[in-house]
């Protein structure tokens, strides 16, 4: 790498950074939070474009193209594995492997077997489990086990330990060993500097975005090197400390456990400001806020000498527990309110008599939080997103402590905070401490912990490892004591139960509707037996075959995170179109025409939607409601009234039957089992999966979104196209709104056969299933003589029974 820079809008992550590797060695890259580490490596990498410089990997230049690094032979192993978590274990690596290595997907997970028995013989990883389902540590081994098995010419490892056991750290230290031994480069970035010590030939040092030199790894101590990361003094814009120790504690953790973190036991006492240091993602900011009652924790906590139970948030506020968020502007702010209305809204019963708000003591209190805490604004009245981040910052803090709180939790106090903000946020805080309250404080900035706190945490690995107080509350000593840490992270995870794996697997939606399919036709059959009789049964597998038709068009955008509002219009507008082609009086050419001519209205509409949701960047369900009222309106235009009947030969072919099965179900039915093997059998499915279950993951597999998308848009319309054909056979006629109650219906089948609205998870056999259960319940209401409410109460309770079942078990094997 030759004088590379990066700049984000206001900020300049790198500076001038020149870094060669050489082939067999390892080299270390070391630096503090916020250093450069992973920008340079994403640069590297080409998740990133340098803003200037240049790199090459053994010779050949490099562009910001994942696919470029990766044919260079470079694979990087990141501190978020780039893992798509709705595809299984044996997909993710398929995806991760340049194209050459790639296997048949007949053979997927055999083959992923044998690369994860190339990790360990006993590794416990079902390569047909979905990612979602492992626990960290077995997340890592996956996506190690993916750079690894790419062969590369350059393996980027970032901070690759965090989540492994001891036994599986030398593990990977010999794999490391052996990559080396073969002649490629390896990358080690670390916080932890024994580490890197023990595994790296030379290190290079980051601070601050700038390159501070490259030296021999073993011939370099521990202290030399936390110097050169750390760098500079202790800023003095800190408010005194405490100057005597309180003797009162307010809150007490005893084995206080819970998701990151694990066992610890921790005394506040009162007037004094309690510190949690450590590298990102150590338990520090997880432990925080399960005393917060934003995570569920276990173990003994005691709020002046009483215990408690933080089962929520709102629990906690009850205590006297208050939490100032990190991430201002997701947790923090309300945007679209004012200042007051920011302000009030976390402590309203200070301004409520009989249930009203007195708007006179609001708007006293939030001209006193202004002078107070030197809020820059004209009035209370001025929306705060207009707001500078270091007055939005102090709004929220002020906000906090309007309710009075005896525990005050802060989670970056100053992050994204200009200086002279800095300055008067401290303030307030050892102000609020010396009023007697106890205080913790998340920073990830060492000096800002150093210069804030009375006593300093030092978290590692989801434990407490260091208690520092006093004279060795120092920048130094706090970056030290977390650049030294030797913890291991325990190998204990929780099971999750064999139900609710199963609950979260692609099977269950399946066998939940068929069984709900046979059990509503049971039913229905020994109430009315002309419920089974061959004509009722004709008539549902017609309807059904349209309705599954449509919907396997909305599960190819759900599939992406995609939507269409538009497939009922535009089935109205394809039949319409139809009207004037497929009269008896014309001829056949005329009718080749019209059907021609249908499918390409159908996709033209596809390629609208897609223009606007990728191209305009508009939500997928304004874009397709947008398009909706347009397309609805064309039809209108043209067939005012219903018109043109359709040619009664083309109705009788439409309407063939084999037995008492119609034609257009069966193709329906082998429709689904063509799509379900394309989805999960070959690679435009796969690919197309992974990039619903989460895009930059799948960018970084190579995985193109803007083409995945125009797929899925074009082929949803194309598919309410068909389903428009065959409505031709049950309506006969030119009907604007034929199509219309289509689009619900559609949604509802897709969902009910197990679909996920957020993307990557569904099945076309589901949907399938889904569309006959629909039009199963409309059709037993009638036989059952149930009144029109009951099909809406089916529906719904299958919608929310197979929806919960699914979020219940993904929630099961996410937690663990």
């Amino acid at each position: 790498m030759r004088g590379v820079s990066k700049h984000f809008p206001g900020v300049r992550a790198l500076h001038d950074i020149t870094f060669d590797v050489y082939a067999g060695e390892v080299h270390g890259l070391v630096g503090e939070n916020g250093a450069g580490k992973s920008t340079l490596m994403g640069v590297a990498s080409g998740a990133l474009v340098a803003t200037e410089g240049e790199v090459h990997i053994d010779s050949d230049p490099m562009s910001g193209d994942p696919d470029r690094a990766r044919e260079l032979g470079l694979a990087i192993v990141r501190q978020e594995p780039a893992l798509m978590p709705d595809l299984s274990v044996a997909e993710n690596l398929f995806l991760g492997m340049p194209h050459a290595k790639r296997p048949s997907l007949s053979a997927l997970n055999t083959w992923a077997r044998g690369l994860l028995k190339h990790w360990s013989e006993d590794v416990t990883i079902d390569p047909r489990d979905h990612v979602s389902t492992l626990n960290p540590e077995q997340r890592f081994i996956v996506e190690i086990v993916k750079a690894l098995e790419c062969e590369p010419k350059v393996l980027v490892l970032d901070e690759p330990t965090e989540h492994l056991a001891s036994e599986d750290v030398e593990r990977l230290f010999e794999r490391v060993r052996a990559v080396t031994a073969r002649g490629a480069a390896v990358i080690y970035i670390s916080h932890r500097i024994r580490e890197v010590q023990a595994i790296a030939n030379r290190l290079t040092v980051l601070r601050d975005g700038e390159g501070q030199g490259t030296f021999d790894a073993r011939n370099m101590s521990e202290d030399q090197i936390v110097s050169l990361i750390v760098g500079g003094d202790l800023d003095r814009t800190f408010p005194a400390k405490a100057s005597e120790a309180s003797t009162r504690t307010v809150l007490s953790t005893r084995g206080f456990s819970g998701p990151g973190f694990s066992n610890v036991n921790l005394d506040i006492r009162a007037g004094e400001i309690l510190g949690l240091a450590g590298i990102d993602a150590n338990g520090q900011r997880e432990f925080m806020r399960a005393l917060a009652g934003i995570h569920r924790g276990s173990g003994d906590v005691t709020l002046l000498g009483k215990p408690i139970s933080i089962r929520n948030s709102q629990g906690a506020k009850r205590h006297g527990i208050a939490y100032l968020p990190g991430d201002r502007h997701r947790e923090g702010i309300f945007p679209e309110l004012s200042i007051r209305e920011n302000f009030s809204i976390r402590s309203p019963q200070e301004d409520a008599a009989l249930g009203l708000i007195r708007s006179g003591s609001e708007q006293r209190r939030t001209v006193d939080a202004i002078r107070q805490f030197a809020v820059k604004t004209p009035h209370g009245e001025t929306p705060i997103q207009s707001l500078s981040g270091g007055n939005q910052q102090k709004v929220v803090l002020s906000s906090v402590l309007a309710a009075k709180p005896q525990v005050l939790l802060v989670d970056e106090p100053t992050q994204g905070v200009d200086v002279g903000a800095r300055a008067e946020i401290y303030r307030s805080i050892r102000e609020t401490a010396r009023s007697g309250v106890a205080v913790i404080v998340v920073s990830s900035d060492a000096q800002e912990v150093a210069g804030l706190s009375d006593h300093v945490a030092i978290f590692s690995r989801g434990r407490v490892v260091d208690m520092l107080s006093g004279d060795d509350v120092t920048e130094d000593r706090i970056t030290s004591s977390v650049l030294k840490s030797t913890e291991q992270r325990d190998r204990h995870h929780r099971p999750v139960a064999a139900f609710w794996k199963w609950a979260a697997s692609n099977s269950a939606p399946l066998v939940m509707v068929a069984a709900a399919i046979l059990f509503l036709g049971a039913v229905a059959g020994m109430w009315n037996p002309f419920y089974l009789s061959p004509r009722s049964l004709t008539g549902m597998m017609t309807f059904a075959a349209t309705l599954a038709l449509v919907a396997y068009g909305q599960q190819f955008l759900m599939m992406v995170s995609g939507i269409d509002l538009s497939v009922g219009p535009t089935m109205g507008l394809c039949q319409v179109v139809g009207s004037f082609f497929l009269l008896q009086e014309l001829g056949p050419g005329s009718h080749v025409a019209g059907w021609v001519l249908l499918l390409l209205v159908a996709m033209a509409v596809g390629v609208v939607n897609w223009i606007l949701v990728e191209g305009l960047r508009m939500h997928p369900m304004v874009a397709t409601l947008a398009t909706f009222m347009a397309v609805q309106a064309i039809s209108l235009i043209l067939r005012p009234v219903p018109g043109g009947m359709i040619d009664g030969d083309v109705m009788m072919a439409l309407s063939m039957k084999v037995g008492i099965v119609p034609v257009t179900f069966i193709a329906a039915v082998l429709l689904a089992l063509v799509l379900e093997f394309w989805l999960y059998r070959r690679e435009m499915g796969v690919s197309m999966r992974g990039l619903g279950s989460r895009q930059e993951a799948a960018r970084t597999a190579g995985i193109r979104p803007k083409l995945a998308r125009f797929v899925a848009y074009v082929g949803c319309s194309f598919l309410a196209g068909l389903a428009a054909i065959t409505m031709i056979a049950q309506v006969g006629i030119g009907d604007p709104r034929a199509g219309l109650t289509y689009t619900l219906g559609s949604i509802a089948a897709v969902v009910i056969g197990g679909a996920s609205l957020f993307g990557g998870r569904g099945s076309f056999v589901g949907a399938l299933l889904g569309a006959i259960f629909i039009t199963q319940v409309n059709s037993v209401t009638v036989f059952l003589r149930l009144s029109q409410e009951w099909q809406q109460y089916l529906l719904g309770f299958l919608i929310l029974a197979s929806v919960a079942l699914y979020s219940k078990s993904r929630e099961k094997v996410v937690q663990a």
